[in-house]
């Protein structure tokens, strides 16, 4: 057989190959399109590797960037949120590897609208510096109340648990451990759901105006008790002004235990 021919009988065999299974209802497999995606970018960043560089992503900047300030806010917050402003478009270094250093200006204010200085180094020698900008939240563990808690109400273990909120000011004062509010009373209404600040609980009161109270008297051995009637509210270790029931002298006293005040001589 000649060239001619046998080049004719191969055609002939490929073509036969390609058309009876489709004659017979076969489906030839489609390469999946991400699958093609993939061996492209793979074959881009061979090329790269090729010409002896490398890039630097804008969610590697990002995630360097929330690693260092996460760092800054230990202790005030549990986790911290960064949304990358600049760069968005990768970095080109050389091929080799990789340490990114993150440093800030010295601020007070952590959060909101900040310019970080990435410090770029490949194989332990200094590139170059870039400027990052990023808005910056700390996500926060606070106490809510999970039923609506009135004035004056007591605080008990089962009316609160801890929800994570994000905030963009760490000056405002919200209670992040439930300990700290048991046992308190609520200074104005407390809705469900709604972080508690520290302003909106105190100590609850041990006598209440108009209370009628021991007033006690010692000095050494000495002891004497009486009667009075409170002139207004008071906490424990709180002073409050009582009156003597049988001379109704007003006094000062400090409120010592609920329905008991003492006064010194």
């Amino acid at each position: 057989m000649n060239r001619v021919g046998l080049m004719c009988v191969v055609i002939l065999t490929l073509v036969t190959s390609a058309v009876l299974p489709a004659l017979a209802g076969e489906r030839t497999p489609i390469r999946p399109l991400f699958r093609v995606h993939e061996a492209l970018v793979k074959q881009a960043h061979g090329l790269q590797q090729a010409r002896g560089k490398r890039l630097i992503y804008p969610e590697q900047i990002r995630g360097v960037i929330h690693d260092f300030v996460k760092r800054e806010l230990a202790g005030r917050a549990i986790d911290c949120q960064v949304a990358l402003g600049d760069p968005q478009q990768p970095i080109v270094v050389p091929s080799g590897t990789i340490d990114l250093q993150v440093s800030a200006a010295g601020s007070e204010d952590l959060l909101g609208r900040r310019v970080f200085q990435i410090h770029l180094a490949v194989n332990g020698r200094f590139i170059k510096t870039v400027d990052a900008t990023a808005d910056i939240a700390a996500v926060v563990e606070v106490v809510v109340p999970v039923r609506s808690i009135k004035v004056d109400e007591s605080i008990e273990v089962d009316d609160v648990t801890t929800e994570r909120i994000v905030l963009y000011d760490l000056k405002q004062s919200f209670v992040t451990n439930p300990a700290d509010v048991i046992g308190k009373a609520a200074v104005r209404p407390l809705p469900p759901q709604i972080a508690i600040r520290l302003g909106s609980i105190r100590r609850p009161f041990a006598v209440r105006k108009g209370d009628r109270v021991t007033i006690e008297a010692k000095q050494g051995g000495l002891s004497i008790q009486t009667v009075g009637v409170t002139k207004s509210h008071g906490e424990l270790g709180q002073t409050i002004v009582v009156s003597n029931v049988d001379s109704g002298k007003e006094l000062r006293a400090t409120v010592v235990a609920p329905g008991v005040v003492r006064v010194s001589f």
